[in-house]
């Protein structure tokens, strides 16, 4: 049976928590089914009862280091069913005061197929008695050459990868229907309808810091072309003063001209690196933002998928019983108390996206208003060329070379503007949304403690 796939719906989402020793201590019933194991077969029964000889020890270990430092980790792990199946999962565990809660999807990304790849290679060489510590090195190494600094830096990118592929498969398969559902209480209904509502505005946020990542990275290249462009006007105003110091006598004004250019060139890239450190910090802060939005989006979706799960009918008169409603509160409860560590994060990153963008702004202003000056400088310079252009031809090029650069160096100024202030507005959108969350996570505990 190793070869054959267990069935794991691409819709479907599964958890499981476990103690300090990797014990099971609950989990949702995509988890028992995929698994193949009942309830009495699996609590308390240690979590690798599920690993498949295809893992490398290593991801383990790596795992095991983040959750022992108390911060979270992603991998991708293929796991063993109790017949003898596989399935892959895109797993999440995060540290909590009492153990570990453990949340996965079904992976849908090409990232399945390199790591798979990289896993066969490292397993290959734990089997023939390279050490855990070499074997791990080499891991790091080979994501390293797939371009990650960092085994976090993948994780981080495979996460938010594998759940914007998801969003875009079922969008197209239309599987994300609303199940029927059996409810017996007013309490469950209340809950379900709080999960509902904190579910879609969670994915809503998802999908306004995924534009804003997008956005902001593509602003990356602006960037860079700001910073080559005064390097170009640094070394027009340069060859100016040189051209025009050639020129003796009848050079002096222009000299005049091109030392105030080269003061201006030297404001401008000065500005420019202020801009740059400004950029950097507002990109940090769009990418901290969509990953915390990300890691509550995925929090909150499991929490609903839990509470829908436990509440589907299976036949047109079925109910949920007293101890499968204590159940459902009991993980809704471990659920929120994730959600609500995590989401202190969320706003926190929130506040520091809209100061970093309104920095961005005034950052672009003020280098807008330096680069004005070039416009006044460069009428100046044809002026004073009219004395002397048949003496030199290089120097109305230059000047031609200075206005071109003032052109460019103005429409990237005003795209990256532009930008940034759209950003601003998709932030406070944002925030809007992160504070109806707020709104639906409070209902959700008011249904939980009632």
């Amino acid at each position: 049976m190793l070869n054959v796939e267990a069935d794991f719906l691409l819709n479907e989402l599964f958890f499981s928590k476990t103690d300090f020793k990797g014990l099971i201590q609950t989990g949702n019933k995509v988890f028992l089914r995929v698994a193949e194991y009942q309830e009495k077969e699996i609590w308390r029964r240690p979590h690798n009862i599920i690993r498949h000889p295809d893992m490398p020890r290593c991801v383990f270990k790596v795992f095991w280091d983040f959750l022992k430092e108390n911060r979270p980790i992603c991998a991708y792990v293929k796991n063993l069913s109790k017949s003898g199946r596989f399935y892959w999962v895109f797993a999440m565990a995060f540290p909590m005061g009492d153990g570990y809660l453990s949340i996965r999807l079904k992976p849908s990304t090409a990232l399945l197929c390199e790591i798979q790849t990289v896993y066969a290679d490292i397993l290959m060489k734990e089997q023939a008695g390279t050490s855990m510590e070499d074997v791990t090195a080499d891991l790091l190494q080979a994501l390293h050459e797939k371009g990650f600094s960092s085994y976090e830096e993948f994780m981080n990118q495979a996460l938010l990868a594998e759940m914007k592929s998801r969003d875009h498969l079922l969008t197209l398969a239309e599987e994300n229907l609303t199940p029927s559902i059996a409810t017996k209480s007013g309490l469950l209904e209340g809950l379900l309808l709080a999960s509902r509502s904190c579910t879609d505005t969670a994915r809503n946020a998802f999908r306004i810091a995924d534009q804003l990542n997008e956005r902001t990275h593509a602003l990356k290249t602006k960037s860079h072309e700001i910073d080559e462009i005064c390097r170009e006007v640094q070394m027009v105003t340069t060859n100016l003063t040189i051209s025009a110091a050639k020129l003796g006598e009848a050079g002096k004004p222009l000299g005049v001209v091109s030392n105030n250019l080269e003061k201006l060139a030297a404001d401008i890239l000065s500005n420019s690196l202020d801009f740059e450190k400004t950029f950097a910090s507002f990109n940090q802060a769009a990418s901290a933002m969509y990953l915390a939005i990300g890691i509550s989006r995925f929090q909150i979706e499991m929490m609903n998928h839990l509470i829908e799960e436990t509440l589907t009918r299976d036949n047109e008169h079925s109910s949920i019983s007293d101890e499968q409603e204590q159940q459902l509160i009991q993980n809704c409860e471990l659920l929120k108390q994730l959600i609500s560590s995590n989401f202190a994060t969320v706003l926190s990153t929130a506040k520091d996206l809209t100061k970093e963008n309104k920095s961005l702004i005034r950052s672009i202003s003020m280098l807008s208003k330096v680069t004005a000056g070039m416009d006044v400088i460069c009428v100046v310079g044809k002026i004073e060329m009219s004395w002397v252009k048949e003496l030199s031809s290089s120097l109305d090029a230059l000047l031609g070379d200075m206005e071109d650069l003032t052109e460019s160096f103005k429409k990237i100024l005003r795209s990256i503007e532009g930008e940034s202030k759209w950003g601003l507005g998709r932030s406070n959108e944002l925030r809007e949304q992160l504070s109806a969350i707020s709104q639906s996570l409070r209902k959700v505990d008011r249904a939980i403690t009632a």
